[in-house]
């Protein structure tokens, strides 16, 4: 009699790849190179006609005001006025104190040395009844952003590669890569006060992208 007998065995468990996570940094530096600038007027008047009349001339010359700067390739817009009861909270009471009237403009232009400087002393007449916040942005954050985050992967594949070798591995492909997102480059300031309060002198934080990798 002739017997045969095959034993399977089991196969032995593949190790896993050893892999490593580092954070990679890139960053660059933006300069801003265009300017908002958002006007308020906000004042309050014993009634609605002369809430309306006042209101209209304090617009009317402060859009003169800005007119000048219209040569600089500028964009000046105007919002909705609005004129509404005020009341005053006096000993748990709503007291009425006239008709408040507000009007918003927004000069937006290309940023030229001392140009929010001159803007506002052009307006400073006005600043008893005026509000105004600056904002400086970027068109060239998004490129920006894009080099940044070139320079955070190969930082990330430098140390990563550091580390393999001193592990006694070699480097493979990329696994996973997660980005932390950076908003455009947007510095902004705001006063009520007076004029020389104003901010006529902001230099913008460096725009920070970071990959992990």
């Amino acid at each position: 009699a002739f017997c045969s007998c095959h034993a399977m065995t089991a196969s032995s468990p593949i190790p896993p790849i050893p892999t490593i996570t580092v954070i990679g940094h890139g960053h660059r530096e933006v300069r801003p190179d265009q300017v908002d600038l958002h006007f308020t007027l906000d004042w309050i008047y014993p009634s609605v006609r002369e809430a309306e009349v006042g209101l209209q001339a304090r617009r009317t010359e402060l859009w003169r005001a800005l007119e000048k700067f219209r040569s600089l390739k500028t964009r000046l817009t105007a919002g909705e006025p609005s004129i509404g009861p005020h009341h005053d909270h006096e000993e748990r009471r709503q007291v009425f104190k006239g008709f408040r009237a507000t009007d918003h403009l927004v000069l937006r232009a290309p940023l030229e040395p001392h140009l929010v400087t001159n803007i506002l002393q052009a307006v400073s007449g006005q600043l008893e009844s005026l509000t105004f916040r600056v904002r400086y942005f970027s068109k060239k954050s998004g490129a920006a952003c894009k080099s940044a985050r070139a320079e955070a992967i190969r930082n990330a594949q430098r140390k990563a590669a550091q580390y393999a070798e001193a592990a006694g591995h070699r480097l493979g492909a990329l696994r996973s890569l997660c980005d932390t997102e950076s908003a455009d480059l947007v510095v902004e300031r705001s006063t009520s006060g007076a004029f020389e309060h104003a901010p006529v002198s902001i230099e913008p934080s460096p725009e920070i992208v970071e990959a992990q990798v």
